[in-house]
């Protein structure tokens, strides 16, 4: 068994697992304080990633891996108690200001905020693939050690200024939408506990963002420094 304690969303976690591996991938979150809540990983919990994807990979995962996957699922259902959520996406942090890029797998969400990183000498990635939302007055974009294939991530919270929700198009266009238009996207990107009030929670903290944050659609047809152009002036202005 490894314990060890980490801190995520400004919540302190207690972690005991059967495999060292979550214990490396959580290694830059590891504090020491006394927990907001607990969460252990059980062979039970690894056999039960192995089922749900099954179907959706052509490799045999090991139980390493799978064990990492069940602590973001138990984390996720934990943490929507302490007034955070999780969503699939990209936030790229450039003057105290974050933006999470968000869309269906494979749509470029990665690669798109690399574009930021390599224009913008002073932004950088909070993280590349499951940012930790947490609610409040002013929501803030929270560094996770979930990161996806990449693996680049900041420990460190910044205020959420924008979503934008990407989409595949033949031209570059970027508007503004309404958190309305916006929700069908949201709603399929967010972590949905399967408990049903920690799920009314979390619809409860995504609501909650109208009004606080600034939602996008982005049409795109590359992945290429005029995409870049075209996201940074809607949602920063024009470069000097």
């Amino acid at each position: 068994m490894n314990s060890f304690t980490i801190k995520v969303a400004g919540q302190i976690i207690e972690i005991a697992t059967l495999h060292v591996r979550p214990l490396v991938i959580c290694r830059d979150f590891i504090v020491d304080g006394i927990p907001s809540f607990k969460i252990s990983t059980t062979q039970e919990d690894i056999d039960f990633e192995r089922e749900k994807c099954k179907f959706a990979r052509d490799d045999e995962p090991t139980d390493q891996e799978l064990e990492v996957t069940a602590l973001l699922r138990k984390i996720s259902e934990g943490i929507v108690d302490y007034g955070a959520f999780v969503m699939h996406g990209a936030v790229i942090a450039f003057e105290n200001k974050a933006y999470l890029f968000t869309g269906k797998s494979g749509t470029g969400k990665s690669t798109h905020i690399y574009l930021w990183k390599k224009n913008l000498p002073n932004a950088y990635i909070v993280n590349g693939d499951k940012p930790f939302i947490l609610a409040g007055e002013t929501p803030m974009a929270c560094g996770s050690p979930w990161t996806g294939k990449e693996g680049v991530f900041t420990n460190t919270m910044v205020p959420l200024a924008a979503i934008v929700v990407m989409e595949r198009s033949e031209n570059n266009d970027m508007r503004r939408i309404s958190f309305s238009e916006a929700f069908p996207t949201l709603f399929q990107q967010i972590y949905r506990p399967a408990d049903g009030l920690r799920m009314r929670k979390t619809l409860d903290m995504l609501k909650a963002l109208n009004g606080k944050v600034a939602f996008y659609r982005f049409k795109f047809n590359n992945l290429k420094d005029d995409c870049f152009e075209v996201a940074y002036t809607s949602l920063v202005g024009e470069r000097k």
